[in-house]
């Protein structure tokens, strides 16, 4: 095999992650990747259901970092959604990266639906 294919054989099993700092909870780890089979699992098993897609999402990618154990899977997708937002939105933050979605991307799609709105309203006002 080339040298090239050595090499992405071996990143088979590396992950990454980034230890965050949650409100009232204190440090957790958060998968920044997913393998490509993962990744696809996690979208269809939260197809049509975008009222579960950020609990599934910390489920399958907040873990302990002592113990690695994903500790957010011993809780159902109704308590995870249950939790304030201000214990889940540093770890979404970093969570939604493993899925393939950056912050420059957020920013992007929010700049879009702002201009659409702005076009809608100016549309609206000449009529």
């Amino acid at each position: 095999m080339s040298n090239l294919v050595n090499a992405f054989l071996g990143t088979v099993g590396k992950k990454t992650s980034e230890i965050v700092e949650v409100p009232d909870v204190g440090r957790v780890g958060v998968l920044t990747s997913l393998t490509l089979q993962s990744r696809a699992e996690y979208f269809l098993e939260r197809k049509d259901k975008d009222h579960i897609a950020n609990a599934l999402l910390l489920q399958k990618t907040v873990f302990d970092p002592e113990t690695n154990e994903f500790i957010l899977q011993k809780l159902s997708l109704e308590d995870i959604n249950n939790l304030p937002t201000y214990v889940t939105d540093p770890m979404v933050k970093v969570a939604l990266q493993a899925i393939g979605i950056t912050q420059e991307a957020i920013k992007k799609q929010i700049e879009k639906e702002a201009e659409s709105e702005e076009l809608k309203n100016s549309e609206n006002d000449q009529n």
